[in-house]
């Protein structure tokens, strides 16, 4: 991969996160190696959305992916890496030796290295089946004692993973030990390895019995973090091994008083005015229009990104991927299309303000989205308020207390 089209996907990966995301925090980010070689292990959630996310989050590693993500000149635009054939591709496994060895060959010389275990994707409510390639990498490259190699879990989590402007946190695991006690056969040591890497994964990562379950405590952690500096991440690991009584008490006494209205929800949380809605309605008034007016400004990269998500995808762990596939390069050129214009015109205060207006709508999105959902709600049932906010209350009460980051444990990218 020359430099240039290194520099090439570094400008694209941050694109994407700067247009497509309201946020991208990384947890524990003290945790990342200063220097190499290090091989990051991460959990695969939200198709190769996740390789753009990880790759800005983790100071831009080179990845194993797959060679069906390099078939063609578009898609190499978007993905680059070491291309391995999965163990259905028959015809082009004849070359992933060769790839074993470029990952090896990159972590001696200091490289850091990005793999997948579970091999794809899911939104499930645990992790997949752990394959064996990442510990037989990490014996290769013990066995040819290379510079002391620094083995470190990522997990990833989403807010809402199908959604324009949303946020996604990034968390850094403890160091996985490579040390081994001597005696032990290949299998014993594969065994072994295979072992820590799940111990590690599961830390990063949420594994509750069913996608009902899941979607509960999803609800409950985003719920958690508004109006609050909590964590998606940390509030989901808190409830992992179960819903607290009195909370799930409090949620049942809840559920028929909701049932009842025709409330507006903001990823699965029916939000209300935390204050006087009037002040709510108007902030919502004061910021819709540079919202809508990026849209209108935008409307056909707009259209193109949101008809992909909802034409093209066989998964929802692939829909922000087509929004982004499609949605993207239509910004590129609709955006190019209006400088031309602008420029043909004479009109260079014409495209500041088309900018300007983007890029204030963009970063806008999410709250006013949030505005709308509360304003709606605290309009129409003013009734329902007090029974939420008491219930959030007790959310807050049976979640425990997160300490104050430091800085280098969480930031913000």
């Amino acid at each position: 991969m020359s430099g240039e089209y290194d520099i090439w996907h570094r400008f694209v990966y941050r694109f994407i996160l700067g247009v497509y995301f309201a946020r991208v925090t990384v947890i524990n980010r003290n945790r990342l190696p200063r220097q190499g070689p290090a091989l990051y292990l991460g959990l695969h959630r939200n198709g190769a959305v996740d390789g753009f996310v990880y790759h800005r989050a983790l100071g831009g590693p080179a990845f194993m992916i797959s060679t069906q993500l390099r078939k063609n000149w578009f898609a190499r635009l978007f993905f680059t890496g070491i291309a391995v054939a999965r163990p259905k591709d028959e015809a082009e496994r004849s070359g992933n030796q060769a790839a074993l060895k470029q990952c090896l060959d990159s972590l001696r010389g200091g490289g850091a290295l990005c793999v997948f275990p579970e091999g794809t994707s899911s939104l499930g409510p645990r992790h997949l089946p752990f394959k064996s390639g990442a510990a037989w990498l990490i014996m290769d490259y013990l066995e040819r004692r290379g510079p002391r190699l620094q083995v470190v879990p990522v997990g990833i989590h989403y807010e809402c993973p199908w959604a324009f402007r949303g946020k996604v946190e990034v968390v850094v695991g403890k160091p996985i030990a490579l040390d081994l006690p001597e005696g032990l056969s290949s299998r014993e040591k594969l065994k072994a390895l295979k072992l820590r890497i799940q111990a590690g994964l599961e830390e990063v990562g949420i594994n509750v019995p069913s996608a009902t379950d899941q979607r509960r405590i999803e609800r409950l952690a985003y719920a958690a973090t508004l109006a609050t500096p909590r964590s998606y991440f940390k509030s989901l690991k808190a409830l992992e091994r179960g819903i607290p009584e009195p909370l799930r008490t409090a949620g049942a006494n809840l559920e028929p008083k909701l049932a009842e209205a025709k409330l507006l929800f903001h990823q699965g949380v029916p939000l209300f005015p935390m204050g006087w809605v009037g002040l709510y309605a108007m902030a919502l008034a004061l910021l819709a229009p540079a919202v809508l007016g990026a849209i209108a400004l935008n409307l056909p990269a707009f259209v193109a990104g949101w008809a992909a998500g909802q034409k093209l995808p066989d998964g929802r762990n692939v829909v922000s991927l087509w929004k982004i596939l499609v949605g993207v390069p239509a910004f590129w050129m609709w955006m190019a299309g209006v400088a031309v214009v602008c420029w043909l015109l004479g009109r260079p205060l014409w495209l500041l303000g088309y900018a300007g207006l983007t890029w204030a709508g963009l970063h806008l999105y999410y709250r006013v989205k949030k505005l709308a959902v509360a304003v709606h709600n605290g309009v129409r049932y003013p009734g329902l308020k007090p029974a939420l906010l008491e219930f959030r209350e007790t959310l807050l009460r049976n979640l425990p207390e997160e300490k104050a980051n430091s800085g280098t444990d969480s930031t913000r990218i």
